[in-house]
């Protein structure tokens, strides 16, 4: 089935006809001037050698048809191959426009791999593109995917302000299986979702939480991080299974009341999560010579070599809870089970997938799991 399906594929393109054409003129043409010019041409070799060398205009001379009528043959078979040369140079080339048109309105599907995929548009998206360029400054940067619905003019004028960034647009509903699907969501590194301010109507929160599930339904091992602006919205998106909520303004009350108690240490926050400064934060691979070592021994690995300072560790682990299991609606059955859970000890909060420990004991033992999280 897939053979016949490829073979139809293959048949629709346009080139296909053009092409046989193209190669029907001097095989046809050949044996005519076979038939008609016997004395001048003495094999279908021959025969063929100079109907290829005629549509392609080449002309080496070696072989001449005969006066009259196997002059007539030659001059049929430039015209033929003339016009079929033209007709496939055309095809291709309008292929190539139209894919670039296609490209240009975001209606082409992406081919990248291991890229970042942002969903909606609001104006934190700029800054959001300009972090993720930084932070792979040192590093191989990856293909950005765009999906939402702004004016042509102005996606085009972001993707030539980072056109070293490989930046591609894809347009339409992020919410859509068909839209994800043109974006290459299976093989995306990450997709990070964000208010959209496009739409007027509805909350943005509920779309997040439709485009996290359609994500999570076509390819649900590709990590989904959040952005929402309401925090009684996180519990939905966990059932969703997004990997990563953010709620916006969280910290807004301890930064506030930091200011006062504390002065220079809503400072210093907003100076390590800054990218164009420094120091700033970030995490590392641990080097294999570190592993089985200490946290002590690490923090002085990392101050002598890069004169970076040591925080902590981190890492990543996929958990399974048992909201997992359970289905999105609120049956009696589903009211029962998380009831006996509960009375059994058991704890229905989904467990955290990366474990993070600030400033360990000294002799921590450094694991293969942990990453360094540095401030340099």
């Amino acid at each position: 089935m897939n053979l016949r399906r490829q073979l139809k594929n293959i048949a629709r393109q346009r080139y296909i006809p053009v092409l046989t054409g193209l190669l029907a003129v001097p095989f046809l043409g050949s044996l005519v001037i076979l038939l008609v010019d016997p004395d001048s041409f003495h094999s279908l070799q021959e025969a063929l050698w100079w109907a290829f060398v005629t549509i392609t205009t080449v002309g080496y001379g070696d072989l001449v048809p005969g006066p009259g009528l196997p002059r007539i043959v030659a001059v049929l078979i430039m015209f033929g191959g003339i016009t079929f040369v033209s007709m496939l140079t055309a095809t291709i080339s309008s292929a190539f426009v139209a894919r670039k048109i296609r490209e240009g309105k975001g209606l082409a599907t992406v081919t990248v791999s291991n890229h970042i995929i942002i969903c909606g548009w609001n104006e934190q998206a700029i800054n959001l593109i300009e972090s993720i360029i930084s932070l792979f400054e040192n590093h191989d940067l990856c293909s950005i995917v765009l999906i939402n619905e702004l004016p042509e003019e102005e996606v085009n004028n972001i993707i030539f302000q980072y056109k070293n960034a490989n930046i591609q647009y894809v347009r339409g509903d992020f919410t859509k299986e068909f839209v994800l699907e043109r974006a290459n969501i299976r093989d995306a590194r990450s997709v990070l979702i964000i208010p959209n301010d496009l739409d007027i109507q509805g909350d943005p929160d509920e779309k997040t939480v439709l485009a996290t599930l359609s994500i999570k339904s076509i390819s649900p091992k590709t990590p989904v991080i959040a952005f929402v602006n309401h925090s009684e919205n996180r519990s939905h998106l966990k059932r969703a299974n997004a990997d990563e909520v953010i709620v916006r303004d969280e910290y807004s009350g301890f930064i506030l009341a930091s200011s006062v108690l504390m002065p220079g240490v809503p400072q210093a926050y907003f100076q390590l999560m800054n990218h164009k400064v420094n120091p700033s934060m970030y995490r590392e691979k641990m080097p294999p010579a570190l592993l089985g070592k200490t946290f002590k021994e690490a923090s002085q690995f990392f101050r002598e070599k890069d004169k970076a300072i040591l925080i902590g560790v981190v890492s990543e682990k996929k958990s399974v809870s048992f909201s997992d299991f359970l289905s999105s609606d609120t049956s009696h059955l589903d009211a029962f089970i998380e009831r006996k859970l509960r009375m059994a000890g058991h704890s229905m909060e989904d467990k955290s997938r990366i474990n993070i420990q600030l400033n360990p004991e000294d002799d921590y033992i450094i694991s293969d799991d942990d990453l360094a999280v540095l401030i340099r």
